[in-house]
């Protein structure tokens, strides 16, 4: 399975769906996913407990999957935080309807029962969510717990069900007490942490009442939902105090997990920094050629040994997927030094060699003309493009087409050269040395035989 496939158990069978999109959303989680036959579901979360899914094509206007994904925070499939949160739990049983009410009863508070419920009202009849907080709003009063009638009726008005119900009884007198609470942040947040938490994502800008929300996230250890809103902020507007603090919870994630967090945040200088460094400690050679071909960040000095060397170990379909613009980039990434542009090049024309014409990579090579370099790689290639058509040089083509790592090519040229030599023993040495290379033993051994004979 991808990293974003998971399996769900629902109706008695296992069904494998991808990850699409992940939505935080005040306290809920909502996990966009598909089948192989393109249907949908829906899984949500509550804080950070899995409590239930969907299948639906549909989802209903103004539900809570709807304001999730119109006011969320959102991460692809492949996303971290979403590989995470999929990796967190141990596994996903869709239930009914009626199970998960029984079910979520006795793990939570009425009010946040009735929460929870309201986050599946698209898949739930017209008015029972309605129902259901009117219920429980009538049991509190008649407990004589006015305060949590207030929260519940707060909470109801702040997932989006504000109705004439709702506005009258927060204007009761009995229970207008409790309104000036509801006008400081700070005591909200000592007081009714669901109400504060649902007002301050509703407020994610607003610095006091999010550094409040950030402080709930770490006591309910939830660091997924704090990455979460730090990444949101850090898109908006660059804070060191946000990147400090992601990179410290990352520190946490594999280093390859990281490095693809970091590739989706905004690309400052700080962030481009810290994924460089990430980047050389991995040893991911790919992931470097990608970052530098595709960024203007500039290495330092005491980086570049080792950037060469990851442009030497990179696959050579990532590096020619960059022919087109890699020239003026390796121009960038020289600093000036023709020793360093020659090295920095070398592994480039090799990966191109498996793809493209000699002529089409001296043309490639004219960005360096240009800038004033004459590269003694060049030379190399104009040379092996004259030889090509010699039959009578087809042994220094191999030998140039080995410094280039070209082995099936400098094959080629070996063979002709024992066809037209047949007693001569360098092709055949070669030979036996390109297929070893290879990791061709069989092949490799057979010419070390015939060089055994033609010694004899």
């Amino acid at each position: 399975m991808n990293k974003n496939q998971f399996e769900i158990h629902s109706n008695k069978k296992n069904h494998t769906l991808t990850a699409e999109q992940l939505v935080f959303y005040k306290q809920s989680k909502v996990l966009e996913a598909t089948d192989d036959s393109g249907n949908y579901y829906y899984l949500i979360f509550y804080k950070n407990d899995f409590i239930n899914g969907m299948k639906r094509n549909q989802i209903k206007i103004n539900s809570h999957i709807h304001h999730a994904f119109t006011n969320g925070i959102h991460f692809n499939g492949t996303h971290p935080l979403t590989i995470k949160l999929l990796k967190s739990q141990k596994s996903f049983h869709f239930i009914s309807f009626n199970q998960l009410y029984k079910n979520i009863q006795k793990s939570y508070p009425k009010i946040e029962t009735s929460l929870i419920i309201s986050y599946f009202d698209s898949f739930t009849k017209p008015g029972s969510v309605e129902k259901l907080f009117k219920n429980t709003f009538y049991d509190y009063r008649r407990n004589g717990q006015n305060m949590t009638a207030y929260q519940l009726l707060k909470t109801i008005s702040n997932s989006g069900r504000e109705n004439n119900f709702v506005q009258d009884m927060l204007n009761d007198l009995q229970l207008q007490q409790y309104k000036a609470i509801y006008s400081d942040m700070k005591k909200v947040y000592e007081k009714d942490p669901i109400n504060f938490e649902s007002a301050a994502f509703d407020d994610l800008f607003h610095e006091e009442s999010v550094d409040l929300l950030i402080q709930l996230y770490q006591e309910q250890n939830r660091f997924l939902d704090e990455l979460a809103v730090r990444t949101a902020l850090l898109n908006d507007k660059f804070s060191q105090k946000n990147l400090a603090a992601i990179l410290s919870i990352l520190n946490g994630f594999p280093v390859e997990e990281q490095i693809s967090y970091l590739q989706a945040l905004k690309q400052t200088n700080s962030v481009k920094e810290k994924l460089m460094n990430l980047m050389m400690d991995s040893g991911n050679a790919n992931d470097m050629v990608r970052f530098l071909m595709t960024t203007k960040f500039m290495p330092q000095d005491a980086q570049i040994e080792t950037i060469i060397k990851n442009f030497e170990h990179a696959d050579s379909g990532v590096l020619t997927s960059h022919f087109d613009h890699s020239s003026k980039r390796l121009l960038q990434l020289c600093n000036n030094d023709r020793h360093t542009l020659e090295r920095m090049v070398k592994p480039f024309v090799s990966a191109f060699l498996e793809d493209y014409k000699l002529s089409k990579i001296i043309a490639w090579l004219q960005a360096f003309h240009d800038a004033g370099y004459n590269l003694p790689i060049e030379r190399k290639l104009l040379k092996m493009k004259a030889m090509m058509e010699d039959p009578d040089q087809q042994f220094a083509l191999g030998e140039l087409y080995i410094q280039f790592r070209q082995f099936e090519k400098s094959i080629d040229c070996f063979k002709w050269e024992m066809e037209l030599h047949p007693e001569d023993q360098k092709p055949v040495t070669y030979l036996s040395k390109v297929y070893l290379e290879l990791g061709d033993k069989e092949e490799a051994a057979a010419y070390q035989q015939l060089l055994i004979q033609m010694n004899k």
